[in-house]
């Protein structure tokens, strides 16, 4: 069974780890960038965001960081909505619906804050995360789209509450 909470430091490590070998292993990386070291420094979203790890036993397989509008990791987000950025998941661990339950945290962290919706980023070649996301709900949000290298267009998706 798999359990989402809060990470705690001593997994920090291994999240990181989880989140660079998740974009890596889907080809999300971008190529213009080193964007791994961000990826693995999940003490910082822990300090600046809320990081929730998925624990299948007492084994870290998944991570997703939540953001909120104005704060250090906001990307696309506004007052009133709560953001997701980084959800990743083990490879090993796919297919088990480990992305959907940090999803659906966040979703019920953004409904018990009575925030009006849930956006995010996601790049445009992970047609994966996208059919998860349109899965659970979320619809494009064009206007929102974005560039934070040349190499890279993040597609905005959103899901009102």
């Amino acid at each position: 069974m798999t359990t989402i909470r809060v990470a705690r430091p001593e997994e920090y490590e291994a999240i990181g780890e989880i989140s660079v070998r998740a974009y890596t292993e889907a080809g999300s990386l971008p190529t213009d960038v080193d964007y791994a070291p961000v990826l693995r420094d999940a003490a910082d979203r822990a300090e600046k965001a809320e990081l929730l790890v998925a624990v299948t036993g007492d084994k870290p397989v998944g991570t997703v960081t939540v953001v909120r509008p104005g704060t250090a990791y906001a990307e696309v987000s506004r007052p009133g909505e709560l953001e997701f950025r980084m959800l990743a998941v083990a490879p090993e661990a796919m297919g088990n619906g480990v992305g959907r339950a940090l999803v659906q945290a966040v979703i019920d962290r953004a409904r018990q804050d009575a925030l009006e919706r849930v956006v995010l980023c996601v790049k445009d070649t992970s047609t994966t995360a996208q059919k998860l996301y349109r899965g659970l709900g979320f619809q494009r949000c064009p206007e929102r789209d974005w560039k934070p290298v040349p190499d890279v267009s993040l597609l905005a998706f959103l899901l009102d509450l």
